[in-house]
């Protein structure tokens, strides 16, 4: 696999997102809007299809959960992200494998259905919050790019050892150049 995507969990992931909120969004017309039939009929299509990307989706997080680089902190929310994926995961088959089976029987769209979705969908809903805090909060499974230098009108000139140390200390022989921090402070490696 490529550097630039060192896992395919966020390519597939989106799929069971925009396709379990678009059901529920479609059984619940159907439940609640007169003559939106076809409604209904659309979101029975897309939950087994929904479930289907969710397990390949799943598949592939397990395979980022064991491979992406994380700190401690990332490996909290890490955690978090991936028990509410697999609980919300297992209750989308579970209702689209009930569905389907209703359907194979030939009977209507049973009445709590689209309420158990909602159900699953604010499941989805925070499995998804909790994976764009990793990425944007803990820098998990991303490549970190090398900071791009100061422009020459921001840079501060390097200061030489003598000059960042105070006048009451001596600045090693041995030490690199001075460090200088965003707050002004200065000091040696």
């Amino acid at each position: 696999m490529p550097d630039i995507v060192p896992n395919w969990h966020p390519a597939a992931v989106h799929f069971p997102i925009a396709l379990v909120f678009t059901a529920t969004l479609l059984l619940l017309a159907a439940r609640i809007l007169p003559g939106t039939q076809a409604a209904g009929v659309a979101g029975r299509l897309l939950l087994p299809l929904a479930a289907f990307s969710a397990l390949v989706a799943a598949g592939f997080g397990w395979q980022a959960f064991a491979t992406v680089e994380h700190d401690a902190a990332g490996h909290v929310v890490m955690l978090r992200h991936r028990d509410w994926a697999l609980g919300a995961t297992a209750a989308l088959v579970l209702l689209a494998g009930w569905d389907l089976a209703r359907q194979r029987r030939g009977y209507p769209v049973h009445a709590g259905l689209p309420a158990a979705l909602l159900v699953v969908s604010g499941a989805f809903a925070v499995t998804g919050w909790l994976g764009g805090e990793m990425v944007y909060r803990h820098a998990v499974g991303v490549i970190r790019p090398a900071p791009a230098p100061l422009p020459p009108a921001l840079a501060q000139p390097q200061a030489t050892p003598e000059a960042a140390a105070p006048a009451n200390e001596a600045v090693p022989a041995e030490s690199g150049k001075v460090h200088i921090h965003r707050d002004g402070s200065r000091h040696s490696h």
